[in-house]
Parts: C-alpha cells; sequence; structure tokens
C-alpha cells in the first residue's frame, strides 16, 4: 500500500524503507537511542510497519507488532521534529490502525508524555501496569 498526500508519500512496502534513515529517526528517540541499524532493520521484518516520505526523505516512521487476530503493539512511532503540527502523526496513526493486518486487533501501545494525541484517537489508560522484562545480550 502506498498513499500520497501532497508531497508526502506514506508506505508499507518494504523495499521503499531507507534502514540507515529509519534508524537514525530513531536514534534519535529516549526510547530507541541506543539502537543499531541492523537492530532496527530486523525489527522490522516482524512488524507492520509505515514509512513515510518527502522529496525522496524518511521523515516518519511507525511499527505494529500483532499476531493479527486479537492483539496489536503500536510503538516506534517518530515524526521528524522539522515536519511535526502538519497532522502527519494523526495521517500516519490512522493508516496504521486501519491497516489490514491490525484493524480486527485490540490495540496498544505504551507511551510516556504523548496521551492526550492518543485519546484523540480512541486510547485510553489501561486499568493493568505495564511490565518489562530487559533482554538479556549474549556473552
Amino acid at each position: 500500500m502506498t498513499i500520497t498526500r501532497e508531497d508526502f508519500i506514506l508506505t508499507d512496502e518494504p523495499h521503499r524503507f531507507d534502514m540507515p534513515a529509519i534508524a537514525t529517526l530513531l536514534q534519535g528517540t529516549y526510547w530507541a537511542a541506543q539502537r543499531t541499524v541492523e537492530q532496527v532493520a530486523e525489527s522490522l521484518t516482524h512488524s507492520t510497519c509505515l514509512v513515510l516520505t518527502s522529496a525522496g526523505k524518511t521523515i516518519g516512521f511507525v511499527r505494529a507488532i500483532s499476531d493479527h487476530s486479537v492483539n496489536s503493539y503500536i510503538c516506534d512511532f517518530i515524526v521528524s521534529p522539522d515536519y511535526q503540527q502538519q497532522r502527519l502523526g494523526t495521517w500516519m496513526l490512522e493508516t496504521l490502525m486501519a491497516h489490514p493486518s491490525l484493524a480486527r486487533t485490540n490495540q496498544l501501545l505504551i507511551t510516556k508524555n504523548a496521551m492526550p494525541f492518543y485519546e484523540k484517537h480512541g486510547f485510553a489508560p489501561h486499568p493493568y501496569v505495564c511490565m518489562k522484562r530487559s533482554r538479556i545480550l549474549a556473552s
């Protein structure tokens, strides 16, 4: 799927993904600053992803991990600061939530400070606590 809006292209087609550019966007965040290009590339192979470009430059990214039936987890959502406040994030999120592999799932996410944005899209606080077990690095 590829959708065009003005000068922007939103796609889920992996052959159009600029992996180093996606990694650079993610490395500028507090949650993925330490990820390597290789880690980013591997995580995309197991996810439903959307990449936003303008003039051939990667300016946005979002992905979801899903069983395609019951649950999906939306993560790694980023729009370059130079392109924020243009409703591009809304376009990306709405497109991802409606994606055929995710539309019929419960959609979950974790956020540190973007609750008002997500609430506008139907998300509400979950009554349970999010827990994490950090990955164990090979020696």
